[in-house]
C-alpha cells in the first residue's frame, strides 16, 4: 500500500458525494485516483463495482465485487450488487444465491428483501413476488431500494395510480437526480406523454452524458413519438393489429350485405394500405434519419 496522502478523505467524500448524487463516470474516476494508496479497501472496491454496474460495464463490476468480498467488504452490500449483476447477466440462480446469503446476514434488510422479490417476479414466481414486496415494505415503506423496486412492480402489473405515489416518496428518499428524473422518464412514458419522457430523459442523460442506457432510451423515445409513427401510435391506442383486423373483417361483411361494393373496394384498399405502411415504418424512419444527417 502506497502512502496514504493528507487529503485521502477530502477526495473519499468527493467521490462519494458524485456517486451519490448519480455522477458515476466522475465518481469511478474519483475512486480510481484513491485506489493506488488503498488497493485492498474493500468499500473503495464496492464502490468502484457499483459505479462499473451503473455504467453498463457488468465484467468489470463483477471483477470489482468480488474482490470487495474477498477484503471484507461488509457482506449485505456486496452480495446485493452481486445479485443485481447476475440479473442483468441472466444468471438467476446465482442471483438467488447471493440474495439469500444476504438475507441469512440480516433477514429484516427490506431493500434486499425487494431486490430478492424483483428476481422472483422476473422468473415468474408472482405469489412469492408480491409477498416479498409486501414485507418489504411494512419492514421498511421509505427505504430507497424498496421504493425503487416497488416503482419497477407497479409498472409490471401497469398500477399507474400507484406508480404516482411511490415516485413522490421517492422524490422525498432519493438522492440521485439522475434516478429521479428516469424514473419520472418512465412514468411519463407509460402514460404516452413523450414530450416529458424525452425532457425527463434528456435532463438525466445531461447529468451523465455517459450514459448508453439512457442515449438508448432517448433515441427510442425519440423513434416511437416521431410523426412518421403516428398510425402505429393510433393503431396500438385502438387495440392493436388483432382488433383492427376483427374490425375490418366485420365492416367488409356489412358493406357487403349493403351491397356498397364501391366503398367496400376503397376500404380494402385503405386498409392493406395502412398495414404495409405500418410494416414499412421503421426502414421509412432510419431513411428519414439518414437524410436528416
Amino acid at each position: 500500500m502506497s502512502h496514504i496522502p493528507d487529503d485521502f478523505h477530502a477526495a473519499w467524500r468527493e467521490a462519494l458525494y458524485y456517486y451519490e448524487i448519480g455522477r458515476h463516470e466522475q465518481a469511478r474516476a474519483a475512486f480510481l485516483e484513491l485506489l493506488p494508496y488503498a488497493p485492498d479497501d474493500g468499500m473503495l472496491l464496492y464502490y468502484l463495482a457499483a459505479c462499473a454496474f451503473q455504467l453498463d460495464e457488468t465484467d468489470e463490476a463483477e471483477r470489482f465485487v468480488r474482490e470487495a468480498l474477498r477484503n471484507g467488504c461488509d457482506g449485505e452490500m456486496a452480495l446485493s450488487l452481486l445479485g443485481a449483476i447476475c440479473m442483468r447477466k441472466e444468471a438467476y440462480v446465482e442471483a438467488e444465491e447471493c440474495l439469500l446469503h444476504a438475507l441469512s446476514l440480516n433477514p429484516q434488510n427490506a431493500g434486499i428483501m425487494a431486490q430478492y422479490a424483483f428476481l422472483m417476479l422476473k422468473t415468474g414466481y408472482e405469489e412469492k413476488a408480491r409477498r416479498l414486496m409486501r414485507e418489504a415494505l411494512r419492514l421498511d415503506p421509505e427505504n430507497e431500494t424498496v421504493l425503487h423496486y416497488h416503482f419497477f412492480f407497479q409498472r409490471a402489473f401497469d398500477e399507474k395510480a400507484g406508480q404516482e405515489q411511490t415516485i413522490r416518496q421517492y422524490m422525498h428518499v432519493a438522492e440521485s437526480d439522475v434516478d429521479k428524473l428516469t424514473k419520472l422518464g418512465l412514468a411519463a412514458l407509460d402514460r404516452e406523454d413523450y414530450r416529458e419522457a424525452r425532457e425527463c430523459f434528456r435532463q438525466a442523460f445531461l447529468l451523465e452524458p455517459t450514459n448508453r442506457d439512457l442515449l438508448r432510451v432517448l433515441e427510442e423515445v425519440d423513434r416511437v413519438s416521431h410523426p412518421i409513427f403516428f398510425p402505429n401510435r393510433l393503431m396500438q391506442k385502438m387495440g392493436g393489429p388483432i382488433v383492427w383486423w376483427l374490425g375490418f373483417l366485420a365492416l367488409m361483411t356489412l358493406l357487403r350485405r349493403m351491397e356498397w361494393y364501391g366503398t367496400a373496394a376503397v376500404t380494402a384498399i385503405a386498409y392493406v394500405l395502412l398495414c404495409v405502411y405500418t410494416w414499412i415504418s421503421p426502414v421509412v424512419y432510419k431513411l428519414f434519419r439518414k437524410m436528416m444527417r
